[in-house]
């Protein structure tokens, strides 16, 4: 099969002849394109890039990024999915001594599943650092505890949930609402900047993926570097 040029599926079958080279339609995006031919990659490369910086930091939809660019909603789905899917988690540095945990809700699929997220927070900085999806219970907690275990002289802060004082070492677990603004904070600014986050009862996601897709493009996008490389290919089209 010949991958799609505009999202790679597979999906894709012969679709006639233009000027005399093979034409190719993908089932998934509906895109047509010709085996060869690559004059289409820069203008798609900046549609990926402005769709993320809109996903990420400007509440935009996929339907209003296909509105807007002109495409189907599968196709901003797949361009956004595939830019996570390329994209680094934080790196948890060694030199952090104080974080906050905390949790916030989402559904997936319909208001019956509810979708927990569960987060560390850098207490001095307010950046995000890692997550975990899942049930509202220490077994989740768990496996977001064991991505910062390594960090041993670590003050913990949360809120008085038994799951945190059931997993976290008692000599270094601090409780109250007084300790943990950073991750209160940090959990507003995800659903003020997440479209799919917005406390609406329209707004259910379809997967637990891309939940997880737009927690790490969010994250990465608040780093300046990589920031500035979206920001760089998006300024091109005014140059």
């Amino acid at each position: 099969m010949i991958p799609c040029k505009n999202c790679q599926h597979t999906n894709t079958v012969k679709n006639g002849f233009i000027r005399g080279k093979q034409r190719y339609k993908c089932h998934a995006c509906h895109y047509t394109f010709v085996f060869g031919d690559e004059r289409h990659k820069p203008e798609t490369e900046l549609k990926k890039a402005v769709s993320v910086i809109l996903y990420s930091l400007g509440k935009s939809s996929f339907g209003f990024l296909a509105k807007l660019f002109g495409v189907s909603r599968t196709t901003t789905y797949y361009w956004i999915r595939d830019i996570a899917a390329t994209t680094e988690e934080p790196a948890i540095a060694g030199d952090i001594h104080e974080i906050d945990f905390d949790e916030m809700w989402h559904f997936v699929q319909s208001k019956k599943n509810k979708l927990w997220i569960i987060k560390a927070v850098d207490h001095c900085t307010g950046r995000t650092l890692a997550w975990v999806l899942g049930g509202r219970d220490a077994a989740t907690f768990q496996r977001l505890y064991d991505k910062v275990k390594h960090l041993t002289d670590c003050i913990f802060y949360t809120d008085n949930w038994d799951a945190f004082a059931e997993v976290l070492p008692r000599d270094r677990h601090v409780i109250g609402k007084a300790y943990t603004a950073a991750i209160e904070r940090d959990n507003s600014n995800t659903r003020h900047h997440l479209a799919r986050m917005t406390r609406k009862t329209k707004v259910v996601s379809k997967s637990e993926d891309m939940i997880d897709a737009s927690l790490k493009l969010r994250c990465a996008l608040n780093v300046p570097a990589i920031f500035k490389k979206y920001q760089e290919m998006f300024l091109s089209l005014f140059r």
